[in-house]
């Protein structure tokens, strides 16, 4: 509310001394609530701080998992122009020739007969039926798309499409285009059939079927599958240019024909390159960057706590810094003391025993890790233990990435990870917080009214007291 300067009657400063004792209600109350609002907003900071950090490593361990970073397998091709290869952790190391003697190929048909373009051109009337492999569909051609664009948009566009794609080519003849057939996929067993015994007029010189006599439909390119040879030995076939696991764990994508020697084929006699050679080996390198990876990730979260939980004697001890927002908070420490708890955990492979320290980790007196310094020492390590490496971080659910994932999973969970669940309710208090000082400043207000009020009858009272006492004087002075 608005106040005045002065009492009019007392000549007291009324505002000023009702703001005084407002701000002197006010001050303990909202310098409390203040402070406890700081208190609550650093320690929100730090756990989500804390969790970021848990969350990053997290992560980081799932992509591990994800990538197969502890057993991963390399896997080259001397000749990529030719065959492109991908490994994953099953892969066993080898090395194979590959003679790549077939491509896989598309089904595709093209029509003898000119088809118009005009719009206004009926071709034909009735029942269409297009079979690519062991599925058909049926189109229904009448008046309303007996045209050659709708023909073709009927077939691209049917719902039940069996795989096959309509296209126009335009010969530069007079009479129009040619209908050319394709299958979406390749392989020897999706080829096409066209059953136009249903149809009239010109559309139905679209029927085909392998061995037709008399058929006004040409095959450009034979429906194929891929195949390859290996080792001069065993031949695999595969529908599309992609053999997976035909070598266990390995992906093979075929780019084109490799040479033959003797065939009396001029295309592919010609062709210098062979067989193609590939190597699948154990992927140590990669191995020892996610070890690297792995400890450099644990020491960033463990610095992290230590930042907010630690005490420095050393500092004054008025100065803020002396201690972390978290120091003393057992939460955070117990992210720590369950981490170091699980690092120090063995884990049973064959029968046997392992812990961290095998692999060249080594845990240090302030809880961080130290990875063997002597790069051919670690080398030595990972190579004699590999396969032991990858099942020890790996390993389905008694692995450390899958132990690790369900200790930081119970503190970063959305629901009732220990870390949500503190910084909700420190949500919570944050709002409740700001609740109290919005109510605090409505009292204010009415206590603000309420003391000008007082001070204002108080002044009121003084004026009255004044002329009556003036009065007397007036009179008294008359008698004498």
């Amino acid at each position: 509310m608005g106040l005045s300067a002065a009492g009019m009657a007392s000549g007291l400063d009324i505002a000023g001394m009702t703001q005084q004792l407002v701000a002197a209600e006010r001050k303990p109350k909202a310098d409390r609530i203040t402070t406890q609002q700081k208190q609550v907003n650093v320690s929100l900071s730090a756990y989500g701080q804390v969790k970021s950090s848990v969350s990053a490593m997290q992560s980081m361990l799932e992509k591990f998992g994800k990538d197969e970073a502890f057993n991963g397998q390399k896997a080259t091709s001397d000749n990529s122009d030719y065959l492109s290869i991908k490994a994953t952790a099953k892969a066993k190391s080898g090395v194979y020739n590959i003679n790549i003697q077939q491509m896989a190929q598309s089904h595709k048909l093209m029509g003898e007969e000119l088809f118009s373009a005009d719009p206004e051109a009926s071709l034909g009337s009735g029942e269409m039926v297009i079979k690519v492999g062991d599925k058909s569909m049926t189109l229904n051609i009448g008046e309303d798309n007996d045209d050659l664009s709708s023909v073709v948009d009927a077939i691209n566009n049917a719902d039940d499409n069996p795989g096959v794609t309509a296209t126009l080519i335009n010969t530069g003849k007079d009479g129009g285009s040619q209908i050319v057939f394709s299958t979406t996929e390749t392989g020897k067993d999706n080829t096409i059939e066209i059953d136009t015994s249903a149809m009239t007029g010109q559309l139905a010189s679209l029927a085909y079927k392998e061995g037709m006599a008399d058929s006004k439909v040409d095959q450009m390119q034979a429906a194929q599958d891929a195949k390859i040879m290996i080792d001069n030995f065993t031949t695999v076939t595969s529908s599309n240019n992609t053999f997976e696991d035909v070598i266990e764990g390995v992906t093979l994508d075929l780019k084109k024909l490799t040479g033959t020697s003797g065939s009396e084929n001029p295309e592919t006699d010609d062709i210098d390159v062979k067989f193609v050679k590939i190597t699948i080996e154990s992927d140590e390198e990669s191995t020892k960057d996610s070890l690297k990876s792995f400890v450099d990730s644990y020491n960033s979260l463990m610095g992290t706590i230590d930042k907010l939980t630690g005490f420095d004697a050393d500092k004054d001890p008025d100065d803020p810094n002396r201690a972390g927002a978290l120091n003393g908070d057992s939460l955070t420490r117990s992210v720590t003391t369950q981490m170091r708890n699980l690092l120090n955990e063995p884990i049973e492979i064959n029968g046997k025993l392992y812990q961290m320290s095998d692999f060249g980790i080594s845990i240090q007196r302030d809880g961080t890790l130290e990875l063997e310094e002597d790069s051919d020492k670690l080398d030595d390590i990972i190579s004699e233990n590999f396969a032991v490496i990858g099942q020890f971080f790996a390993q389905e659910d008694s692995g450390f990435l899958a132990k690790a994932d369900k200790l930081l999973d119970s503190f970063t969970d959305k629901t009732d990870g220990s870390l949500s669940v503190k910084e909700e309710t420190l949500k919570e208090r944050q709002k409740s917080l700001d609740d109290d000082m919005t109510e605090l400043n409505k009292r204010m207000v009415a206590y603000e009214d309420r003391t000008y009020k007082q001070f204002l009858a108080m002044d009121e009272a003084i004026g009255q007291m004044n002329n009556q006492l003036s009065s007397m004087m007036s009179l008294m002075m008359s008698f004498d």
